[in-house]
């Protein structure tokens, strides 16, 4: 290791060492703000899982014309089978779709029987391959569908778009939360080391009389930024994994509902975010704060 690097790893934990309470308050501001945009990439990766497994099991439900003959069912089914785009299809008769409606709504059977059995068309359940199972996608496919052998095509377009634009005013908000949060971070971790700088100054005004470049007096301060930041991620992460724990086993408490399983913690690519995204805090504050001070003894 270079003897400077050295010196400067060196000046580093001494000033650790000797602010050891300014230099907390840093990284717990630090693990505060990482846990929280820990929390919101938790809560966009589980719904991410969550919305791309309801793509795959969107379906589009065909019903037929009651006048379409059962072989031009079949034949249409065929066809619609061979497309690129579609992954299976089912066909379901009128009197299964009876059987259905009674075993889930038995209080309906005797309104079917006074209705008649034809009540219920028959009709073709599509499932599109994961890459067509898209709002845009499935609009276009329905578009397709032959409106001389079907009387409606039903796909949930009202629910699917609500629930997009619901995600996508999530994600908004979530970026305008994270980003008024990272400032106030930013701001308080600078105040911070700033005074960590300040109690050093008659230290650091006579590094600048002797020569001392802006650099030499930065570096030890960017290196505790950086211990700070990822000292506090660790933290943050722990906290998150904490949190994680007791937030599954209270909703599976609460409800029993299987997506209680679907809930997983932030894979590794996301956790290096986590540290990244402190280190950045650290660093950038420190290097604010040093600046700020050296703008006035320059």
């Amino acid at each position: 290791m270079p003897q400077r690097l050295q010196h400067v790893i060196r000046r580093a934990l001494r000033s650790l060492w000797e602010n050891a309470y300014l230099n907390s308050v840093s990284a717990g501001v630090i693990a505060a703000t990482t846990l929280l945009f820990g929390v919101y990439l938790s809560v966009q990766f589980n719904l991410n899982r969550m919305v791309d497994t309801w793509d795959r099991d969107v379906h589009v439900s065909a019903y037929f014309h009651p006048d379409v003959p059962e072989q031009r069912r079949f034949d249409v089914r065929d066809q619609i089978a061979q497309r690129q785009d579609v992954l299976k299809v089912r066909y379901v008769s009128t009197d299964e779709a009876n059987r259905w409606m009674q075993q889930r709504m038995p209080a309906m059977e005797g309104i079917l029987d006074e209705l008649g059995s034809e009540t219920l068309p028959a009709s073709l359940e599509i499932s599109l391959t994961p890459s067509s199972a898209k709002p845009g996608q499935i609009d276009d496919f329905a578009r397709t569908l032959s409106v001389t052998d079907f009387s409606d095509v039903d796909y949930g377009q009202e629910w699917i778009e609500k629930f997009q634009g619901f995600l996508s005013l999530l994600k908004l908000l979530g970026a305008i939360m994270g980003s008024l949060i990272l400032v106030a971070a930013m701001f308080l971790v600078m105040n911070t080391v700033y005074l960590v700088v300040y109690n050093r100054k008659d230290e650091l005004e006579i590094q600048k009389l002797v020569g001392a470049t802006d650099g030499y007096i930065t570096a030890p301060f960017l290196v505790e930024g950086l211990i700070q930041g990822l000292i506090g991620s660790t933290f943050a992460l722990l906290g998150l994994a904490a949190v994680h724990r007791l937030l599954v086993a209270r909703l599976k408490d609460a409800f029993e509902l299987a997506v209680t399983a679907e809930l997983m913690f932030l894979p590794s690519m996301y956790i290096a975010a986590l540290f990244i995204a402190g280190a950045i805090l650290g660093v950038g504050a420190s290097l604010l704060a040093v600046y700020r001070f050296l703008s006035k003894v320059n």
